[in-house]
């Protein structure tokens, strides 16, 4: 719906033409215009210039409005126009006055509309899909506005605005050389956030790929996801699928059974997908959910039920969780939400027992964790077992323990939280694949569950044990499928210790065995952030580059090789040095 404005312009947001007999045309792109090129979002602006009431001319007629004699022009880079009627997309009767517009002295109309308004689905034009290539690589367009008037009268045009489409205004200078901001990895995937805004992926169906599912090509370097381009402040992976949010607060997904979605583009082929009913995003959490302005928490389904719909992907708000989250886990299927007043709630699949509410019945929405003796501090989420730390330092797990992940001793599953026997002074907890590591107040590390450790560490260890020859303590720890990988504070260049499956290197060892001891990995400079996939890990330097290590059969370690490397290899990123 085309929506009629009548408000004073900024003239340093608009590009105006020359009046015509007292009135100025002017076009302005609207700030909180998505990137995507059926996203931005436009104002005609109609200006009387004089002392005196002016009016717009148009053809008066009962039945034709006089915005279908609008036209919206788009110019791209390699000089080709495309026109299109605005005010013929839709019914706005019931908005806009037939015949002439009069305009008071001083007074501003102004028209918004989008290009998805004009610019029909590819499939239905072939110009049109001629335009979504040419919009589909960051290149800067010109637009502008026609108002054509009645039979024989002169035309009045708009001055041109130029705007590039997924590019940033400006060039953001790189802060002390530093080119990657932010790394993660899931499945076979991973993406990095360079510091222009621009996200760029790679691994075996890279989000953005061409082609679906097994037709999908495996990415032999990073590429960018173009139509994203310097706009994007973060990013999470998870199962093959990229999800990033943008300045705007707009969250979009790409990558999986996403790249096969017609939504929107009557085509499949990596167009990334917006959540709808997500406005104001301020941080994401993971792949599917985001923290909204207000402190509550709204999340989407990649996956799992309900599928995307025929709009794409749909947020649904938390209304529960007020005062506000302050951490989000997921699982295999699950998640759960700490609220910040330490009260911890679970939704999503529960067939071991994974949400804690004493049954093994899945829940649709957030349901309240039982037995928790006082306020949660810290929450993880395995692929089917969960662990909260609490405010006096217990530690409580919960769900499945076949390999010991609860940390109890034993392998039965417990469908409520039981607490970890020897465990105190727990400040913050992290889970996996059947495994969990928990920190102590002393800034020990403590872990128990499928280790795949060497002696005198037993593979799988059903009771927490300290892991010693870390050095420093331990800031950030990732999880493989079977590997574990962790970054402490200090230790300069040797500060990422990796342990337990190093089959194909993923443990950084050049020894490859399915039991790998704590291996110190050999990375050129010191890291500051650490993401793990399947069977491979990633990881920034100071320097602001990004290196990965393990399986590369796919494209998992970004170079233009397809083949593993237990030493960690840098990541061709257009980055310096």
């Amino acid at each position: 719906m085309i929506m009629l404005f009548t408000s004073p312009a900024l003239a340093e947001d608009v590009a105006w033409g020359k009046p015509v007999k007292g009135v100025r045309l002017g076009l302005a792109v609207v700030p909180s215009s998505g990137p995507l090129p059926t996203e931005l979002e436009l104002e005609a602006l109609a200006q009387n210039t004089t002392s005196a009431p002016q009016q717009l001319p148009a053809q008066a007629c009962n039945t034709v409005l006089w915005t279908s004699f609008t036209l919206l022009h788009v110019r791209t880079a390699n000089g080709r126009v495309f026109s299109y009627p605005i005010g013929a997309q839709g019914d706005v009767t019931n908005l806009h006055p037939h015949g002439p517009v009069n305009l008071a002295p001083g007074e501003t109309l102004r028209e918004r509309f989008s290009l998805k308004h004009v610019v029909k689905r590819p499939t239905e034009n072939p110009g049109d899909a001629e335009l979504w290539t040419l919009l589909e690589t960051p290149r800067q367009v010109e637009l502008w506005v026609e108002f054509v008037g009645d039979s024989g009268a002169p035309r009045i045009r708009s001055g041109h605005l130029k705007h590039r489409l997924g590019l940033p205004p400006a060039k953001v200078p790189m802060q002390e050389k530093r080119c990657v901001s932010q790394i993660a990895a899931g499945g076979s995937t991973a993406c990095a956030l360079l510091r222009d805004g621009t996200p760029w992926c790679w691994g075996a169906h890279p989000p953005g790929a061409r082609g679906i599912g097994e037709d999908a090509p495996a990415s032999r370097g990073p590429s960018p996801l173009p139509l994203l381009a310097g706009s994007t402040v973060e990013l999470g992976v998870e199962l093959d699928i990229a999800c990033m949010r943008t300045s705007t607060g707009a969250a979009y997904c790409a990558g999986g059974n996403l790249d096969a979605s017609e939504a929107a583009y009557g085509e499949p082929g990596g167009h990334p997908v917006r959540v709808q009913h997500l406005e104001g995003a301020t941080a994401l959490d993971g792949a599917q959910c985001a923290r909204v302005a207000d402190g509550s928490l709204a999340c989407w389904s990649l996956l799992g039920p309900p599928p995307p719909t025929p709009e794409g992907l749909v947020a649904l708000r938390w209304e529960e969780s007020a005062p506000g989250v302050v951490q989000v886990a997921r699982g295999g299927g699950f998640t759960c939400a700490l609220r910040r007043d330490g009260a911890l709630w679970c939704w999503g699949a529960n067939e071991s027992g994974q949400l804690g509410t004493g049954a093994d019945t899945p829940q649709p929405g957030p349901t309240r964790v039982s037995g928790l003796p006082q306020e949660v501090i810290s929450v993880a989420a395995g692929t089917s077992h969960a662990c909260a730390a609490l405010r006096d330092g217990s530690l409580w797990c919960w769900g499945r323990s076949e390999y010991g992940a609860l940390g109890l001793g034993d392998a039965r599953t417990r469908s409520v939280p039981a607490p970890v026997p020897g465990m105190s002074e727990v400040v913050r907890v992290a889970a996996g694949e059947q495994k969990t590591c928990a920190w102590k107040k002393d800034g020990s590390l403590w872990c128990f569950g499928d280790l795949l450790l060497d002696p005198p560490f037993p593979a799988l260890t059903r009771v927490p044990v300290e892991m010693k020859g870390l050095d420093h303590p331990v800031e950030e720890v990732v999880f493989g499928f079977r590997h574990t990988c962790a970054r402490t504070t200090g230790g300069g260049a040797g500060n990422v210790f990796c342990w337990g499956e190093n089959t194909e290197g993923q443990s950084g060892s050049s020894e490859l065995r399915t039991q790998s001891p704590v291996v110190r990995v050999s990375l050129p400079g010191q890291a500051v952030a650490l993401t793990a996939g399947e069977a491979f890990t990633c990881a920034i330097t100071t320097d602001g580059s990004a290196w990965c290590w393990g399986r590369g059969t796919g494209g998992q370690l970004g170079t233009k090789r397809t083949s593993s490397s237990a030493r960690p290899v840098r990541v061709r990123l257009p980055c310096p040095g």
